[in-house]
C-alpha cells in the first residue's frame, strides 16, 4: 500500500514532447519534482530534486530503478550524467515515488525519491519494426 505521493508517466506522455533525457522527460509532468539543467553543454548535467533538498549522501538526486536495477542517479564532476545512455523512446512508463513509501520500499538510498522506470520489452506474435529519427545540433 502506498500512503503518499506517486505519479505515473506513460510512453504516450513521454512520446508527445521531445526529449534527449529522461530527466526531460520528467519535467513539468509530476508535482513537486523539480529539474535543472546545470550546465549548456550537449548531454550535460540535469538535476532532478523531489521533495526539496534531503541529502544523506552529499546528492540530492533520487534513486533510479531502471528494469529492477538501483542506479544513484548523481551527475559527475565533469557534467556528464550516467543516466544519459537511456533512450526516452524505450521507456514503457515511469513512476516517480516520493515519501515514506519510497524509503519503506529501499530504504536510505530512497530519502530523495526514486525513479521506477521499465523499458519496452519484445512481444509474442508478428514482428514490427519501427523506427525513430530525432536531430538536433548544438555549439558553444
Amino acid at each position: 500500500d502506498i500512503t503518499r505521493a506517486q505519479t505515473s508517466i506513460s510512453s504516450k506522455d513521454i512520446s508527445r514532447t521531445v526529449n534527449t533525457t529522461i530527466e526531460q522527460a520528467i519535467q513539468g509532468r509530476a508535482a513537486g519534482v523539480y529539474v535543472t539543467q546545470n550546465t549548456g553543454a550537449p548531454g550535460g548535467g540535469i538535476s532532478v530534486n523531489i521533495r526539496g533538498v534531503n541529502s544523506i549522501n552529499g546528492s540530492n538526486e533520487p534513486l533510479y530503478v531502471v528494469d529492477g536495477v538501483e542506479l544513484q542517479g548523481a551527475t559527475t564532476a565533469a557534467g556528464t550524467n550516467p543516466l544519459s545512455s537511456l533512450n526516452p523512446a524505450d521507456i514503457e512508463s515511469m513512476e516517480i515515488l516520493q515519501g515514506p513509501s519510497a524509503t519503506a520500499i529501499y530504504g536510505s538510498r530512497a530519502t530523495n525519491g526514486v525513479v521506477l522506470i521499465t523499458t519496452k520489452r519484445g512481444k509474442a506474435g508478428d514482428m514490427k519494426i519501427s523506427y525513430g529519427y530525432t536531430y538536433s545540433l548544438q555549439t558553444e
